[in-house]
């Protein structure tokens, strides 16, 4: 075990996704620090956790500055960011834990920011021996994983990747959607980036295990681009989701109306205001803890190759509850053992996709089904 003290920092801790991280850090009895803008409210976040009178840990209050970031994590091995949206927030944290040579994990689900910092610092991570992990979450770590099953399969250079979901959105969450109106998305198509016209550009597709179906949108992309572009077994790659929640999907396509029509004209920071006043609109406040019994998911992935195809089908339950579990299991196996591979990439590469799954399915969160036609 690394012999500091406190060595994992939850940064967001007084957030709906950071309490969530810390349950599990309390779980596997690592010591950790928890860290907002606001001391009082941390403290305050930290008592409705259950079972954390058994954690041994710090509160931290702290500038959002990578001065102070960097200053803040310097003897410290891990850093867990749950602050969204990432696209305005998230750099600093990146680049302070780089300066302070501090592995970083986050739960973004925004495919362009990402793009843009692995393009700025995987090289910088690579050569400083660190893990730039992005998306260390539900979505897309999952449906990650059942796209690594399929490559599993020799002569699998193509990958479908599709997730469903029952739940609501966090606040942070739905803010981040609700920015994808201002930023392009990809898929990989020949090895090149290709943008999608639209935003949230709807197709109908079937959901395994159930006969339904359900309008999908790219969802700005999915983390799966930003990551398979740099594996040379994949050419093409495409994201889709198909929340249950069809009204939400509706909702999005018309906040993306406005914004082409109204707000694109507007200044940066009057864009943020009005944008974050319609996700107000489309969920104004926490979800409820989930229930095992409502919400479920189901994620999936088609390979394909010349003359081989392959399928994974996941389904779960419990997608938030997944993303604590999914960042502090990450920073066990960070603490305790030099990663594999460095510099920017998914946690299933460092950690294995299968180890990955077996951490969830130690939980009871998940199991996998996997088909391979030759």
């Amino acid at each position: 075990m690394n012999t500091n003290t406190y060595p994992v920092v939850v940064y967001g801790a007084s957030g709906y996704t950071g309490r969530l991280v810390i349950e599990y850090l309390r779980e596997y009895g690592i010591r950790f620090v928890a860290v907002g803008r606001n001391r009082a409210r941390v403290e305050e976040a930290l008592q409705l956790i259950p079972g954390i009178e058994n954690a041994e840990y710090q509160v931290e209050e702290v500038e959002h500055s990578v001065e102070a970031l960097t200053e803040l994590l310097r003897d410290k091995k891990v850093i867990c960011n749950t602050v969204g949206p990432f696209s305005r927030f998230g750099e600093t944290v990146v680049e302070a834990a780089l300066a302070a040579g501090c592995h970083y994990l986050d739960t973004t689900g925004e495919q362009s920011w990402m793009i843009e910092m692995q393009d700025k610092y995987h090289e910088k991570y690579q050569a400083a021996g660190l893990v730039c992990s992005p998306a260390t979450a539900y979505m897309y770590t999952v449906s990650d994983i059942a796209a690594r099953i399929c490559l599993e399969t020799s002569g699998v250079d193509s990958l479908d990747v599709r997730f469903s979901t029952a739940g609501l959105p966090t606040i942070a969450s739905t803010q981040s959607v609700v920015d994808m109106c201002r930023v392009p998305s990809y898929y990989l198509e020949n090895n090149e980036l290709v943008p999608y016209q639209e935003a949230f550009q709807l197709a109908p597709i079937s959901i395994p295990g159930s006969g339904d179906i359900l309008n999908s949108a790219q969802w700005a992309g999915g983390s799966h681009v930003a990551f398979f572009r740099s594996d040379s077994r994949v050419r093409n790659c495409n994201m889709r989701f198909a929340p249950k929640n069809q009204v939400m999907l509706d909702s999005l396509k018309e906040l993306e109306l406005a914004y082409k029509v109204q707000l694109q004209w507007l200044p940066e920071e009057m864009q943020y205001q009005v944008l974050d006043q319609m996700a107000g609109q489309v969920q104004g406040d926490w979800p409820p803890r989930e229930n095992r019994q409502v919400n479920r998911f189901v994620d999936w992935c088609y390979g394909r190759g010349n003359n081989v195809s392959a399928k994974c089908v996941i389904h779960g339950t419990c997608s938030y509850q997944i993303t604590g579990l999914l960042q502090a299991y990450s920073a066990m196996r960070l603490l305790d053992e030099a990663p594999s591979v460095t510099g920017f990439k998914s946690i299933n590469e460092v950690l294995g996709h299968r180890d990955v799954l077996a951490a969830l399915q130690g939980y009871g969160y998940v199991s996998a089904v996997e088909e391979t036609t030759v």
